[in-house]
């Protein structure tokens, strides 16, 4: 009975591919907080941002990030920042057909700055 030995270059592999990852950068944030803070400003009603990207068959069209979404809802909102804010990812897919994939962003949106003519 013979022991077959792996190629050298193989067995690197098998070795070397627990130790292998990826990073994905998925949001820059100019403040983020987990504790309550009172923040003053003028807050509007509670709005939703989002952004999705399609899947069509297993092929994805897009990339959906957390910042637009974000700025969809301070957009919508009017405001200068969300507060009391929450980001979820929503995913659905029906095999081989077509899906979405994205995040969503809910928060208050509060306005620091006060409005000028060029704002309105």
């Amino acid at each position: 009975m013979t022991v077959r030995r792996l190629p050298p270059l193989l067995a690197v592999a098998l070795l070397t591919m627990p130790l292998s990852g990826c990073m994905a950068r998925l949001a820059d944030f100019t403040a983020l907080s987990t504790k309550n803070a009172n923040i003053p400003g003028e807050r509007g009603p509670r709005v939703t941002g989002e952004d999705l990207a399609s899947i069509i068959i297993f092929f994805p069209t897009g990339q959906a990030n957390i910042k637009t979404a974000v700025d969809r809802a301070i957009e919508k909102g009017g405001g200068d920042l969300l507060v009391d804010g929450v980001i979820s990812r929503e995913c659905w897919y029906i095999p081989l057909i077509f899906g979405r994939c994205g995040f969503v962003v809910e928060g208050t949106p509060v306005r620091l700055r006060a409005q000028t003519g060029a704002d309105k």
